[in-house]
């Protein structure tokens, strides 16, 4: 089940005022709920069908919106860690048991 909508996904990637690139938004948004699953070790929509916590969500936005500004494997200019980004956000609720 889907945490966020098109439309916040869309709100926070700034490409709210055109449908053009729905489709892949739609599938990073896919991705990146896989994405913080699997780096959680935990299965947050069986664990909390309703609703995930605001810092797994924060950083579902934030990793389809890094997606969607780098498209490719490989950028150009060197890029560090934003200090509080995804792995911050998920930290809290990450499962180290196993």
């Amino acid at each position: 089940m889907s945490q966020l909508t098109i439309v916040d996904i869309k709100r926070h990637c700034s490409a709210f005022d055109f449908d053009d690139d729905d489709a892949l938004l739609e599938d990073l948004h896919k991705q990146a709920e896989e994405f913080v699953q699997k780096y959680l070790r935990r299965e947050l929509d069986i664990e909390l069908p309703g609703e995930w916590p605001l810092g797994c969500t924060g950083a579902v936005k934030m990793l389809v919106a890094h997606w969607y500004d780098h498209r490719s494997a490989v950028s150009e200019v060197s890029n560090f860690e934003v200090p509080f980004g995804v792995r911050d956000l998920l930290a809290p609720y990450r499962d180290l048991s196993g």
